[in-house]
């Protein structure tokens, strides 16, 4: 069934010499299966180095029951932000969500078939179950990078096509999804106190707390009392 699902979305996604490229439309395919993923940058001399290579080892995988995929870190896809890629060219063998970093020294193709072939990525410890793409502090990672690469891009717009100040635009990006959060957090705030706060009964309504007694007044009280028994013994 895994195996259907990824060839019907192979087939929609943009296969170049047996190598796919991953993005955010299908980018749940590299949990099913197992596959070699390349992260890489078109400017990047050390990715354009290995680019021969690895669509010789794409053209290699047809017909086998390896997945040979490639991303572009700099197209800002949620699957790269999450990945947390610090270098490029960066490996990742990954088998049903399981990721590891490919780190062995040789980048030639006959190294990466028996990489794949002789299952030398066992050798290899899977990225922590809180590094994982897909988990909630990588998601959450990879939301905020998207924010930040659109609020990027939006500053570039608001200062080069609008003609923008650019302290002006970048004040505008900062506060304005401030207030926006903040009068969301009021609203939620006082939605809960509404709905779930506990009402006070009708009959206390308006009722103030009395005051505690000081010491002194209790000691006039005891004396007053005292006074009125004496009065009322002469009587």
């Amino acid at each position: 069934m895994s195996l259907i699902l990824i060839s019907a979305v192979v087939l929609l996604s943009t296969v170049h010499a047996g190598v796919i490229t991953i993005n955010d439309e299908n980018r749940e395919i590299v949990l099913q299966g197992e596959w070699f993923i390349k992260a890489y940058a078109p400017w990047c001399g050390a990715c354009k180095s290995i680019a021969k290579s690895w669509v010789d080892l794409g053209k290699w995988s047809e017909g086998r029951d390896y997945n040979i995929g490639e991303i572009d870190i700099t197209e800002g896809h949620s699957l790269s932000n999450e990945l947390l890629v610090s270098r490029i060219p960066t490996l990742y063998h990954v088998k049903n969500g399981e990721f590891r970093v490919y780190r062995a020294g040789s980048r030639d193709v006959e190294s990466w078939k028996r990489f794949l072939e002789n299952s030398e990525w066992e050798k290899i410890e899977p990225l922590s179950w809180y590094r994982k793409p897909g988990s909630l502090p990588m998601t959450l990672f990879g939301m905020l990078t998207k924010c930040a690469l659109w609020a990027t891009g939006y500053h570039g717009y608001m200062t080069k096509e609008l003609g923008m100040n650019a302290t002006v635009a970048g004040a505008l990006l900062f506060f304005l999804p401030m207030i926006f959060l903040i009068f969301f957090f009021i609203v939620g705030v006082c939605s809960v106190h509404y709905f779930l706060g506990k009402q006070k009964p009708a009959n206390l309504v308006g009722m103030q707390r009395a005051k505690p007694r000081t010491t002194s007044q209790s000691r006039s009280d005891n004396q007053e009392e005292s006074k009125g028994d004496e009065t009322k013994k002469d009587q």
